[in-house]
């Protein structure tokens, strides 16, 4: 099964760090990669048009965000950035650039 998942935490969706499925704000399941892209593709249509700032890495992992959406983090004492993640996975793994399914 294949994953258009959005997350909402302090890093981008491409670290995966051990709590990232604790961020997970919204999951969309899908039989076929093709339904899958044109599903992550209409996503990132409408959180381009939300967010001015979006940087992407192995396609299909995106982070948008907002610099003025921030807030105070009491571990760090500081102010941490907001990232809306973006991400298009298989069985909850990243896809490989030259997938072969």
């Amino acid at each position: 099964m294949y994953q258009v998942m959005l997350t909402e935490c302090e890093y981008e969706p491409w670290w995966f760090f051990e709590d990232w499925e604790d961020h997970v704000v919204q999951v969309k399941e899908f039989s076929s990669f093709e339904e899958a892209v044109q599903e992550f593709y209409r996503e990132s249509q409408e959180l381009s048009n939300k967010y001015p700032f979006q940087k992407t890495k192995n396609t299909y992992l995106t982070a948008y965000w907002n610099e003025s959406e921030i807030y105070f983090c009491d571990n760090c004492d500081d102010d941490i950035q907001l990232f809306h993640g973006l991400l298009l996975l298989k069985d909850k793994k990243k896809i490989e650039e030259n997938r072969s399914d």
